[in-house]
């Protein structure tokens, strides 16, 4: 069968598309069209129109037969004019759907009919809101008055049905009615209605007072939808001029939080014999508290309005008891008004001296359990909900009132860190880790604090504090008990955690100095590791959360620990490898310690003996040998001794790897992973480099065992899998980028490193050849094949490698044209860039860009191509860049030039950031390259044959390619890359300008036609003229596109 043939499948697509009615105009043909669809979407097990012959006849003609067509036909809706009468038709509360829709079958229930009706009120109220913030102008401006009344009468109505739902014990619409204050919000933006506060307030507050909550979240909602980034208008100015508005009328909004308020206490001491109307207060607490969140976030409020207004006592009442209603949304009020205020900004003060005794007074630490602080209490009962939010104002207020707690005016600084720092303490890590910004802030403004004196003054003071902040970061660095029971994501989650931890750790030690931290963590160490010396054998082992979280935050420090340390870091190389080798987990932060402290390990040689087979050990270990390796190289790079040793490590590693291949079914699953062994061979790389002088042999050692491994795998009858391959290729890579051998034969016998790397790929090169045709057209493989050519030209150097250029250049071609893969014309980019300067090799760099060129064309014919291989354009668009910057005379005068611009026009409208940027880095070097010779005053002949083929080049093709640059600036066509450094689409046309300024205004102007006029006039008054700065001439172009952006929004 072809059911799931490509054909098929599209010309499925097309039918589909067909099915999809057009809509009408006309709102009376339109809504049953919308009803149906929306009764196929939401109640697709109830058949519309069933009850009359009529309605069967309808329904056998429906084009809503399946979900998918219904959903569509309702999104173009959305999108269409007619959608503001058919939603505010269907947002009545009368039954709009007898007319047009027979009534649902006697078997559906009211339930599942008020259920569809309430999903349909909805849509029309979503599709209101989003039309309301970018489809205005698709009415005339004098409609919007009745636009916005209908709205409010909506809001009325369904705002009060909400009240009554409850009392009338069914549910309530809630979501229907934010959804209509957000429309309201968004079209009050659109037509500048400035006094929509105070309308709302006298014309639907007053009238309907138990509509205050409602109006509460639709005031919640005005600044908000001001702020949202979908928010489409003709004119930025209208915007500012709006939430100037805003902050002026600001006190309106907190008069009537207040009077909610105020209500609510009237109505407590009203009913305080019998309780009051609990769910009225939660509600209307909960709106006070998410419209002050909302005001305080977006309006820049008067700090004054806010510092005398009741609700702020009011809000920190709330925070005395988590479990009561409303606690979490005061929080985050508070947490907003302490982010938007902070101490250094002016005119605040009053507001600052108003929140500090409130804050304090939630957390003051009490020994009288009658008068805890609620912090305490919720400390106290384990309240993760309380201390969490207790936690989130602390640490905000730390942050924001830094420069008061730096100051150097006594007010009791100490006792808010204090604070802060119980909040660290707490033993829920998520919890304690919200503090740790804090921290990091903390330490910066510190170090920032002049005088030096005044500095170490401040630090000294705090110094209490960050000990022990020291301990609770490392106590909070353990493992839970049975972590090895962890999926990996949780795993990861954990580990995450810890690494913020340890940076707080390592910021301590800037203050404090590496050796007071080393202290304050080695000597734990050992009082830890006597308390578990101590325990029962049978408990030593699964108690070793402690030692290594010490060892942890140990390895934290290094980088400020002193080569010559002898308090804690001899215990520590002793300790570990007595350390138990059964838990992984231990033995891999074990081996990162070893590796952190190679430095220190470099000076006192005498502790790696017991400690690289402890390291070797753990290579074979799967969840610590990527420590062990990393461990190893680092060690081998900063220790002169350990050549003979870790040589006779790898040795073992060759021999064990080469017995597993050479066994029955031995495969690629080696205990140690091909990244964990390139790791241990670099290390080797390094370490035996100062002793090839005299031992050339280790040369031999190194290379043979690769080699004998290539010449097998080129065999025609091997049957060694890319993924072998590839590990060759990264160990031979491996020995030309680490091992050091001199720079010259000056120094004795041993070959210098361009003889080395040269004599090593002759060596090489027929088994390279071979295994790069076993499997052409794997990625992975001629990834690495092409970066061990990059790094042996790079370190052989040009001159030195130029017999192997030919041969090269051979490959390169052939393999690119069997696979299509990009590395190899990142690679042309490399030889380009290394043989480019040198004339004698531009014929044959030409000729092997000319054979890439052919091959790109070849396959790339037709615009699903360039989609499909957005790498190639990349890469080959970047190869003819360098092509332009290093040895531009052969290209310049080639055809092949008009065809790489042909091909760059479609490469253009790729929908992809890297393979735009890839052509316009292309574009940009010709058109600059261009400028460069035309402004030169002395060319030769060269040069001006070079200059006539850029002019004719440019002329020939280049209005495609201004079009598509002016459509990238229109937003039909990709613009990933508007004005940035080294290919950008202000770049062309800024030295297009430059170039052929003419030319250039006559390309754009038509496509620009559909540009806002006042934008198109301003940008082109820029192309007029010349002397414009690059600078300027970025700002314009953003200028103009930012204008284009908002008003294809409004066309969408």
């Amino acid at each position: 069968m072809s059911t799931h043939h490509p054909q098929h499948h599209q010309q499925q697509q097309q039918q589909q598309q067909q099915e999809l009615p057009p809509h009408s105009s006309d709102p009376e043909q339109e809504l049953p069209r919308v009803l149906l669809a929306l009764q196929t979407v939401y109640a697709p097990n109830i058949p519309a129109a069933s009850s009359s012959s009529a309605a069967n006849n309808n329904a056998n003609q429906s084009p809503f037969d399946r979900r998918d067509v219904a959903d569509r036909y309702l999104t173009s809706f959305q999108r269409t004019a007619v959608a503001w009468i058919v939603c505010d038709r269907l947002l009545s509360t009368a039954d709009v759907t007898n007319a047009v829709v027979a009534p649902t079958p006697p078997t559906s229930s009211t339930v599942e009919d008020s259920t569809l009706r309430t999903q349909r009120q909805f849509f029309a109220a979503q599709t209101l809101h989003a039309k309301c913030l970018s489809d205005v102008y698709q009415l005339p401006p004098a409609s919007l008055p009745s636009l916005r009344d209908s709205l409010l009468n909506h809001f009325i109505t369904h705002a009060s049905d909400s009240v009554r739902a409850p009392l009338e014990n069914r549910p309530a619409n809630r979501p229907l009615v934010t959804r209509l204050s957000m429309a309201i919000a968004s079209l009050a933006v659109q037509m500048q209605w400035n006094t929509c506060l105070t309308d709302i307030t006298n014309n639907v507050l007053t009238p309907h007072p138990e509509l205050g909550p409602a109006i509460l979240e639709l005031f919640r909602s005005i600044p908000e939808e001001a702020d949202s980034n979908r928010l489409v208008l003709a004119s930025e100015e209208d915007l500012w001029n709006y939430r100037d508005m805003l902050r002026n009328s600001s006190h309106v909004v907190l008069g009537l939080c207040e009077h909610a308020v105020q209500s609510i206490a009237n109505t407590n001491n009203n009913n305080s014999g019998g309780g009051g109307n609990s769910f009225s207060d939660v509600a209307t607490t909960e709106a006070v508290l998410s419209s002050l969140q909302s005001w305080i976030r977006i309006v820049d409020m008067d700090p004054q309005l806010l510092e005398k207004t009741v609700l702020l006592p009011w809000v920190f009442d709330l925070l005395k008891d988590s479990v009561r209603g409303g606690f979490e949304l005061a929080v985050d009020v508070v947490v907003e008004l302490l982010r938007t205020y902070p101490s250094e900004r002016r005119g605040v003060e009053g507001l600052v001296r108003a929140i500090i005794p409130r804050v304090m007074a939630l957390g003051q630490p009490s020994d009288n359990i009658q008068q805890q602080s609620p912090f305490q209490k919720a400390i106290q009962e384990e309240d993760e909900d309380g201390m969490r939010g207790y936690c989130r104002i602390f640490t905000e207020m730390g942050e924001s009132y830094l420069s008061l707690i730096l100051s150097h005016e006594e007010m009791n600084q100490a006792s808010l860190v204090e604070l802060v720092l119980a909040c660290s303490s707490v033993p829920d890590k998520e919890i304690a880790g919200i503090t740790l910004h804090f921290w990091y802030r903390f330490v910066m403004g510190l170090e920032e604090l002049e005088p030096f004196e005044y500095r170490q003054i401040k630090i000294d003071s705090f110094a209490p504090q960050l000990t022990r902040l020291l301990a609770i970061c490392t106590h909070l660095l353990r493992y839970p008990v049975g972590v090895e029971d962890l999926s990996p994501d949780r795993l990861d989650d954990i580990e995450g955690i810890r690494l913020y931890f340890c940076d707080t750790i390592e910021d301590c030690c800037r203050l404090l100095g590496g050796e007071v931290v080393l202290r304050a963590t080695g000597d734990p160490l050992q009082e830890e590791c006597r308390r578990v010396a101590s325990l029962p054998p049978n408990q030593q082992l699964s108690d070793w959360h402690g030692m290594e979280a010490y060892l942890y935050a140990i390895q934290a420090v290094s980088l400020y620990v002193p080569p010559d340390e002898q308090r804690v870091i001899p215990f520590v190389m002793g300790l570990i490898p007595q350390l138990p080798g059964e838990v992984p987990l231990l033995r891999a932060t074990a081996c990162q310690t070893v590796g952190k402290y190679a430095s220190w390990l470099g000076k006192q040689p005498s502790y790696l003996q017991p400690l690289l087979p402890y390291l070797a050990q753990g290579l074979s270990i799967p969840k610590c040998a990527s420590a062990s390796a990393v461990a190893i190289r680092d060690i081998c790079e900063r220790c002169d001794s350990l050549g003979d040793s870790v040589l006779q490590l790898y040795d073992g590693i060759v021999v064990a790897r080469e017995q597993h291949r050479s066994s029955v079914g031995g495969g690629e699953d080696f205990i140690l992973d091909v990244k964990n062994e390139l790791a241990v061979l670099e290390g080797v790389c390094t370490a035996v480099s100062t002793k090839l002088v005299n031992d050339p042999s280790i040369i031999n050692r190194l290379v043979q065992p690769i080699i004998n491994n290539l010449k097998v795998m080129a065999t025609p009858q091997s049957t060694a899998s890319p993924k072998q391959i590839s590990a060759e290729l990264c160990r031979l890579t491996i020995l030309i980028q680490y091992l050091r051998l001199p720079q010259d034969s000056a120094q004795g016998a041993v070959m210098n490193r361009s003889e080395f790397v040269l004599s090593l790929m002759r060596e090489a090169w027929p088994m390279l050849d071979a295994v790069s045709q076993k499997y052409p057209r794997d990625f992975n493989c001629g990834e690495k094949l092409c970066r061990l050519h990059k790094h042996a030209l790079r370190g052989c150097g040009p001159i030195y490698y130029a017999p192997m250029l030919e041969p090269l250049l051979e490959q390169t071609v052939k393999n690119f044209s069997l696979s299509l893969s990009s590395p190899y014309l990142y690679l042309a980019s490399i030889i380009v860039s290394e043989y480019g300067r040198t004339p004698v090799h531009s014929k044959v760099l030409y000729d092997m860009v000319a054979n890439l060129s052919a091959t790109v064309f070849n396959a790339l014919r037709t615009s699903d191509d360039f989609t499909a291989h957005p790498d190639v354009v990349e890469e080959f668009f970047f190869m003819a860049g360098r092509m332009i910057n290093y040895c531009p005379s052969p290209l310049v005068q080639s055809s092949l030039l008009n065809s790489l611009l042909q091909c760059a026009a479609l490469g253009m409208k790729l929908h992809h950031r890297d393979a735009n940027r890839g052509t316009l880095n292309f574009l940009e070097s010709m058109v600059s390259y261009s400028l460069k010779l035309r402004s030169s005053n002395s060319l030769n002949a060269m040069e001006q044959a070079n200059v006539a083929a850029l002019e004719q080049a440019i002329l020939k093709e280049g209005q495609p390619l201004v079009i598509n640059l002016a459509q990238a600036l229109l937003g039909d066509l990709p613009a990933y890359r508007l004005d940035s450094g080294g290919g950008s689409i202000a770049g062309v046309l800024f030295y297009l300008n430059q170039l052929c300024p003419e030319l250039l205004l006559q390309w754009i102007q038509p496509p620009l036609t559909t540009a806002p006029e006042h934008a198109k006039s301003a940008f082109l008054v820029t192309l007029h003229n010349r002397g414009v700065a690059r600078d300027e001439f970025n700002s314009s172009v953003r200028r103009f596109t930012a204008v284009c952006e908002r008003s294809r929004k409004r066309k969408i």
